[in-house]
């Protein structure tokens, strides 16, 4: 693959080769797979280029938490066929607190709780770095490992592979 000298590759005022945020590789992994993003690095040797998988997580933003009446209308705002359910597995027998706590060391925002027979219902918000939100419902049986993950957002995308990282957050 030859090099170009565009934007990507170009060289910072001491000499030294720098790494530069390549736009339209950004513009494709956005199209295609939010975790994997190419790189290419270039010495005064050769070029590397390689590919890294980026959890999900580090799209995640500190400041997600939503307000309940927010979150309230903004779920009922979005479509039904905008919405994914999941059976994760609670492998660890994390109670509702414990869930909570794990969830929001990873900037995934408890917004409110409820019980409901002897069912814990959550409700959780996550914003992206690009301010999409990604809406959760997780209902906790006390008698049950399972659990159930509803997901919703207005961009769909932004649901994609969510489920997995609930999931390896409960193991």
């Amino acid at each position: 693959m030859k090099m170009q000298n565009d934007a990507a590759h170009q060289k910072d005022r001491y000499g030294h080769y720098v790494i530069c945020y390549h736009k339209k590789s950004d513009e494709m992994a956005r199209r295609t797979n939010i975790k994997c993003h190419s790189v290419a690095i270039k010495n005064n040797i050769n070029a590397f280029y390689f590919a890294t998988q980026v959890p999900l997580i580090v799209y995640f933003r500190e400041d997600g938490q939503m307000e309940k009446r927010e979150f309230l209308e903004e779920w009922k705002s979005i479509p039904e066929q905008n919405e994914q359910q999941f059976s994760l597995q609670n492998t660890q027998n994390m109670n509702a607190d414990a869930i909570c706590t794990k969830l929001q060391q990873n900037n995934i925002h408890t917004v409110a709780r409820r019980q409901v027979d002897n069912q814990q219902l959550l409700y959780h918000s996550v914003k992206y770095t690009n301010n999409l939100n990604v809406l959760s419902e997780l209902k906790v049986n006390s008698q049950n490992t399972a659990i159930t993950l509803s997901l919703k957002s207005k961009n769909l995308m932004a649901i994609a592979n969510m489920n997995e990282v609930f999931q390896s957050l409960l193991n």
